[in-house]
């Protein structure tokens, strides 16, 4: 229980990656670019690399003004784009375990 606050703690207020932590990713030899530009809430991050089956996906990271991860995008090479963490989405998931778990935990008791 004590972990699933944790995590919660985590998703409200910590950064979980910053955009200068992806910057290093330019140096790996799968990765073709790595560009910063402004979004509508703060900087995207976007990154070109290829995978183990040589086959090219494009990634954008978002994040808010304080430089905090919010979502994160692929574009892969079929066309489709899937989103790979929704911060908002992780957080309700999280709040909903530990409601769950609580209650669970409540109803063993009586």
């Amino acid at each position: 229980m004590q972990n699933k606050v944790k995590k919660i703690y985590e998703l409200l207020h910590s950064p979980i990656l910053t955009p200068y932590n992806l910057l290093e990713n330019v140096k790996l030899d799968s990765y073709s670019y790595v560009n910063y530009y402004k979004g509508e809430i703060g900087i995207i991050c976007e990154m070109k690399c290829t995978d183990q089956n040589s086959i090219e996906a494009k990634y954008y990271y978002h994040f808010d003004e304080k430089d905090h991860l919010f979502k994160v995008l692929m574009d892969s090479s079929d066309g489709c784009q899937v989103e790979l963490f929704n911060r908002n989405s992780e957080l309700q998931q999280e709040v909903n375990n530990y409601s769950r778990q609580k209650y669970q935990n409540l109803s063993a008791v009586k």
